[in-house]
């Protein structure tokens, strides 16, 4: 009796452990594709697109340590003060912590900033919280590769 008890709550420390591997596996998917859509929609002046990935009091630092808010942010892509060419991810990890994520990568990109053109190497950390079952990005860094 004791054995099949054993061996019943080892079962389910199997499964649960199954579970939740399956479970970190989805939102890692999950938050790289939504960081593949934030290039992309940079790339396309998508403005509504950004919108849904930033959460409302989203802020970002630039590596000049500028500091925006959402509005600030979809706004000059709407208006086409920026313009991007190009866009590349590398060395992308994504760190979860229950419904908090950190993502932290290289960006490569060129754009078009009121005029003038930007080419740039960056680190970058995003984080996001997962709200009502969506993840959102709250803040996002960027620094400068010399």
């Amino acid at each position: 009796m004791v054995k099949k008890i054993v061996c019943s709550v080892f079962a389910l420390l199997m499964l649960s452990g199954a579970a939740m591997a399956q479970t970190k596996a989805a939102d890692e998917a999950a938050l790289k594709a939504i960081e593949e859509k934030w290039d992309a929609a940079n790339l396309k002046g998508d403005a509504a697109a950004l919108a849904s990935i930033f959460a409302d009091g989203f802020i970002t630092t630039s590596n000049e340590g500028k500091v925006r808010a959402k509005a600030e942010m979809v706004a000059e892509v709407k208006s086409g003060d920026i313009k991007y060419q190009t866009a590349k991810v590398e060395d992308m990890k994504v760190y979860l912590y229950g419904d908090t994520a950190i993502v932290n990568g290289k960006w490569t990109g060129k754009f078009t900033q009121k005029g003038k053109l930007v080419s740039t190497v960056e680190r970058y950390t995003d984080t996001y919280v997962r709200q009502n079952g969506k993840w959102l990005c709250v803040a996002s860094h960027g620094s400068s590769i010399k």
